[in-house]
């Protein structure tokens, strides 16, 4: 059965970033791609003018992001969706057939009222597919791909998915687990080698039990395991600097009203530092 990629459109240079990046997997991968664009009804009237212009406008930019599309990787099956409604809902629903969602990040567009902006993190928090957010710089010579662990599902989700792109795309995987000493209300942190010794316990059994089996599904698989003692999102905004991919897992609330990630995730996409896999948890 062929993969399905949605990758979200909206005219501006961050969203070009992310058809490059789409296309490219979806040629890497033999996916087809959605193009789809949503008219951010929350700004708009009612009136069936604004929404017919706003609609043809939508039109017009649509025709020439395939194009361009259709530029990056000419054998790509290419499909359009444009749709006018809330990003978060409409995102959710055509999130349900996708393999992916690719998504760039950015603060303005081209069209006023349309998408992105740190709405792409809420869609990040309500997909129902992984959820990909690219950078406009994307420096050439990253390798790496890098995976926050832990002790949550959310985590092992995502050690699964990175283990799969790193074998796929023939890059080592890196996985990272920090952690901070637990603090005393009024009270400094409790530095005592008892404390830092079971600390360092628990980050080694986390790191085994997310880690398990994942040699032998991927033999020829890098793996590289870091435990740091500092805050998990300064771990690993500094770890994917470099990294060609930084894998993350879910851990915030399900349903349409949720969101926001877990604070991870959200800390991570605000400072993102190369292209950022969300990984799904059911």
């Amino acid at each position: 059965m062929t993969e399905h990629i949605v990758i979200g459109i909206d005219g501006s240079e961050p969203s070009r970033s992310a058809i490059s990046w789409g296309m490219q997997r979806a040629r890497a991968t033999r996916s087809d791609v959605l193009l789809f664009h949503i008219v951010d009804d929350t700004f708009l009237s009612d009136s069936p003018v604004f929404i017919g212009e706003a609609r043809e406008a939508a039109e017009k930019l649509m025709a020439d992001e395939k194009a361009y599309a259709e530029g990056v990787e000419p054998e790509v099956k290419i499909l359009t969706e444009i749709t006018v409604g809330s990003p978060a809902r409409e995102f959710q629903r055509v999130s349900a057939n996708a393999s992916l969602v690719v998504l760039g990040t950015h603060k303005g567009s081209k069209i006023p009222g349309m998408f992105f902006g740190t709405k792409g993190i809420k869609v990040a928090a309500v997909s129902q597919a992984p959820v990909a957010i690219i950078p406009v710089q994307q420096d050439s010579g990253r390798s790496g791909v890098v995976v926050g662990v832990d002790t949550s599902e959310a985590s092992e989700k995502a050690v699964q998915f990175a283990a799969a792109e790193a074998d796929r795309t023939g890059q080592k995987l890196v996985a990272v687990y920090a952690w901070t000493p637990p603090v005393t209300p009024g009270l400094e942190y409790l530095w005592s080698e008892q404390l830092l010794s079971n600390q360092r316990e628990i980050a080694e059994e986390a790191m085994s039990i997310a880690l398990a089996g994942i040699c032998e599904e991927y033999p020829d698989l890098v793996l590289e395991k870091k435990i740091v003692q500092a805050p998990p999102v300064s771990v690993l905004v500094t770890e994917s600097k470099e990294a060609r991919l930084l894998v993350v897992g879910n851990r915030g609330r399900s349903g349409i009203t949720r969101l926001l990630l877990g604070s991870v995730s959200h800390g991570v996409l605000s400072n993102l530092q190369c292209p950022t896999i969300v990984a799904r948890t059911e």
